[in-house]
């Protein structure tokens, strides 16, 4: 059991000087036969126990290592989890808004659709009559002008005519 613990501890130089004075000891016949016996069966057992128990305390710390990799693993793939359900959820929001801003566009295309349509109905009234005010007065201008003409050749064929009968002497 001495022997055991100073191996244990790392006790090299006293287990050394034990072992020497033990011997020493038991060749000079100081030693009783039982404190010469060998070592009981629980001493053994329990040696062997707590070798078992520091084995898997290491084995325990290992694991708990371990552990504590996947538990900052799964942390960060829960926070990733949490940053895309998020993004997906505004994502939806904004294209639900979307929708609803397009159903509302339609809606107010909808409402305008027949005013528009007059608009348009009155332009092209408006833009016909001035075509046809166009055409009328390239017309009248066309009769003026023909008009003006007529006269011309009038005034050019009367002052002779009246040329002629003030020349003629007067009785």
């Amino acid at each position: 059991f001495v022997r055991n613990f100073l191996r244990k501890m790392g006790l090299h130089g006293t287990l050394d000087m034990f072992q020497r004075e033990w011997y020493t000891l038991q060749q000079e016949g100081k030693l009783e036969d039982e404190d010469i016996g060998t070592v009981p069966d629980v001493y053994l057992r329990n040696q062997h126990l707590r070798d078992e128990v520091k084995a898997m305390k290491e084995k325990m710390e290992k694991m708990e290592q371990i552990a504590q990799r996947a538990r900052s693993t799964w942390d960060k793939f829960r926070k990733e989890r949490d940053f895309h359900k998020m993004h997906h959820k505004r994502v939806v929001q904004e294209k639900n808004k979307l929708i609803t801003d397009l159903k509302r566009l339609k809606k107010h295309y909808e409402d305008y659709e027949p005013t528009l349509a007059a608009m348009r109905k009155k332009y092209e009234a408006a833009m016909k009559e001035k075509m046809m005010m166009k055409l009328e007065r390239d017309r009248l201008k066309g009769k003026v002008a023909a008009l003006e003409h007529q006269v011309q050749q009038l005034e050019a064929i009367r002052p002779a005519s009246e040329a002629e009968p003030t020349r003629t002497p007067k009785p």
